[in-house]
């Protein structure tokens, strides 16, 4: 055996690993025991972030289940000041039937002059799988998109006034030609309801209209009902459900007023923005077929919103989760990702929360745990909007370039038809704040190679967390010589000091446990983060518990983490731990991520790897290459949650018991270029 420090990856031999910092990360909780003022905070003791003039943020981890057993869940909370000369849009994706990611709806939304995208959260319920339209209604600067479809007549509302609230709205319309009136049923919806009229117009996009009054294999158009088959999967998009035979069909396009032409068989492609298309069932559909070509129509129709004159912005979404302050009881008790929005009792604070789930830190959250976390953050009345793998929610941090994801939903950000985006006025771009945190982030995105990590804002006395820092400008954008392009990085220059401890670089060492604030400097500038120090660690343990590699060359990677006697984690960081390896069963290297990657160099075997932190060790079982059984007894439960391990052959499918529509052939060919 030989006994080594961890090489640290992408620095040249000899390098101090002190010296390895990472400064693009996302922010942790802050720990340190809440003051009588944070204990009412929906998140006790989360650290504030400043994204922009009247933009807040706090994220950390809030109770969820049985707080007696120490259940939790991880939460954002976004808060809009809408009187700070911010502005929340509704946004798409090029059209209703051409869904994008948020990332890139937020990534191609133009905002007004002097202003930047600074957020952006995910919509309503959609039609999954088929024609991807919303379920819920839509209007963009009073412009209307969508009609509701049943169950989806609540939705977020902001006023032509700037206030916002959760209203219930409904839609109307008549077609007047010359054999007398219709009236209209729905607008750009995913299915036109049984002897019923639809208006489709150029917000639509080119998919196929057959799809509203046919299901995509024949059958007829799903009709959303509000309804999730699997509780495991509540909170996706998916609403669909066959209704029957659609009967008699019949489509007529009107150019400028005029019938152009009618035909049995709903077109495809896009409609010009001077058309407007009549779909029809079963007996309104015999109304329009007996329209002739060359006939004057004259279509109108209103989105209102109960309670307002003049809805300026409409996104819909399901359940009203919050009403006059108080949560509103939902039967729905099912965990997943959640995103859900609300607003001041004065409408002037506008309220967006996201949880995680379906991930290795917490499964997810129930609606009655979003609607109490809401309640908690001042909103007056809330409404749940999308969730499960259409939860999204980007943000930009303190002088950063663009907005990041924020939540974790367990999956890479899925393609939805429409969400709202938050701007705000752009500063000077002159550096006048520094804005610090941990580097660790505990909670890596999809596909990152680290596993989950304990909270980074935690240290054991002696041992190092290293921190980084970015400059920003007054409005809390971006800042100096690269902006608005690249980070004003300042965690070269970091200077530390603490009433107890110090720092070594971008490190800071700590002291005795309890809590600290730890200052930074950089030139001019200054900032400072909240750290809780903790007695030495009792025990180490490693996240995943054992790893097994393939053949030589396969890598995987874990995290270490110390636990103190009373139970109190912390992770570990590369720089304070010693490994141990046989070179000819595995290589070990540390990132500057926090983790430890081992790579094997045999193509078959079984050892340990040995780790070293503050005066106490754990072996790391690793197996390389096919084995019958194990060469040392497996552990039963995970290291990191005393939970069993199931296989993971043996786990459900938690997406694939929802019955949901069969996919439509059509693909979107539409580029993904926001409108706003």
């Amino acid at each position: 055996m030989n006994r080594f420090p961890p090489r640290l990856s992408g620095r040249s031999a000899g390098f101090p690993v002190a010296a390895a910092v990472a400064t693009l990360l996302l922010p942790v909780p802050l720990l340190v025991p809440a003051s009588p003022a944070d204990a009412e905070a929906p998140i006790p003791g989360a650290a504030e972030e400043h994204i922009a003039t009247g933009v807040d943020l706090v994220a950390g981890p809030v109770p969820a289940g049985d707080p007696e057993n120490g259940e939790e869940q991880y939460a954002n909370l976004l808060t809009v000041d809408l009187t700070e000369d911010t502005t929340v849009q509704h946004v798409d994706g090029g059209s209703l039937t051409c869904p994008a990611t948020v990332p890139e709806m937020a990534a191609a939304a133009e905002a007004p002059e002097g202003s930047t995208v600074v957020a952006a959260v995910n919509g309503g319920f959609f039609d999954i799988g088929a024609t991807q339209a919303p379920s819920g209604a839509g209007m963009r600067d009073g412009h209307a998109l969508t009609s509701p479809d049943e169950g989806f007549t609540n939705a977020l509302v902001i006023d032509a006034d700037g206030a916002g609230s959760v209203r219930e709205v409904a839609f109307e319309g008549t077609v007047s030609s010359p054999s007398g009136d219709l009236g209209l049923d729905a607008l750009n919806t995913s299915t036109v309801p049984a002897d019923g009229l639809g208006l489709y117009t150029s917000d639509w996009g080119a998919h196929p209209r057959e799809h509203v009054v046919h299901g995509p294999e024949g059958g007829a158009g799903a009709g959303p009902e509000g309804h999730v088959a699997d509780p495991a999967d509540a909170g996706d998009g998916d609403t669909g459900a066959d209704d029957g035979d659609s009967g008699p069909v019949a489509e007529a396009v009107v150019s400028d007023g005029t019938v152009d032409r009618i035909t049995d068989t709903p077109g495809s492609g896009p409609i010009g923005t001077d058309e407007q298309v009549l779909v029809a069932r079963g007996a309104s559909a015999e109304a329009i077929a007996a329209l002739a070509e060359g006939d004057r129509i004259d279509i109108e129709h209103t989105l209102t919103a109960d309670g307002t004159d003049e809805p300026r912005t409409v996104l819909g979404g399901r359940h009203v989760l919050v009403r006059d302050g108080a949560p509103v009881p939902v039967d729905d008790d099912s965990r997943a990702p959640r995103t859900a929005v609300g607003f001041s009792e004065d409408g002037t604070d506008l309220h967006v929360v996201t949880t995680d789930g379906r991930n290795p830190s917490t499964a997810g959250s129930t609606l009655t745990e979003v609607a109490e976390l809401l309640a908690g953050a001042g909103a007056d009345q809330a409404l749940e909007l999308d969730g499960g793998g259409s939860s999204t929610l980007p943000v930009r941090e303190p002088g950063g370039v663009r907005p990041e994801l924020r939540n974790r939903p367990g999956d890479e950000p899925r393609e939805v038809p429409n969400g709202l985006v938050v701007t705000a006025p752009e500063g000077s771009a002159q550096t006048s704040g520094l804005w610090m945190r941990t580097a660790l982030e505990p909670r890596p995105q999809h596909g990152d190679p680290a596993p989950y990590q304990e909270d980074p804002r935690r240290v054991f006395t002696g041992m190092h967390r290293t921190l980084a820092a970015t400059g920003h400008d007054e409005a809390f954008g971006p800042s100096g010589p690269g902006a608005p392009d690249t980070p004003d990085d300042r965690t070269g220059e970091l200077e530390l000091s603490a009433p107890d401890g110090h720092g070594d670089g971008p490190r800071y060492v700590a002291g005795s446990p309890g809590p600290v604030t730890v200052t930074g400097t950089a030139g001019t500038l200054e900032g400072s983060v909240g750290l809780e120090v903790l007695p030495a660690p009792d025990t180490l343990r490693s996240t995943p518990g054992h790893l097994g590699l393939a053949s030589a060359g396969d890598t995987a990677s874990f995290v270490l983490t110390g636990v103190t006697d009373a139970g109190e984690a912390a992770p570990v960081e590369p720089v304070d731990a010693e490994v141990e390896a046989d070179p000819d069963l595995a290589e070990v290297v540390a990132h500057e991520d926090g983790r430890f990657e081992v790579r094997a160099q045999a193509d078959e075997g079984a050892g340990t790897v040995t780790v070293t932190a503050g005066g106490t060790s754990t072996e790391v079982p690793v197996s390389v290459g096919t084995r019958t059984g194990p060469a040392w007894p497996w552990p039963t439960t995970s290291p990191a949650t005393s939970a069993p391990v199931t296989p993971r052959s043996s786990r459900p499918n938690r997406s694939s018991s929802t019955t949901r529509r069969s996919p439509s052939p059509w693909v979107c060919a539409e580029t993904a270029a926001a409108r706003v």
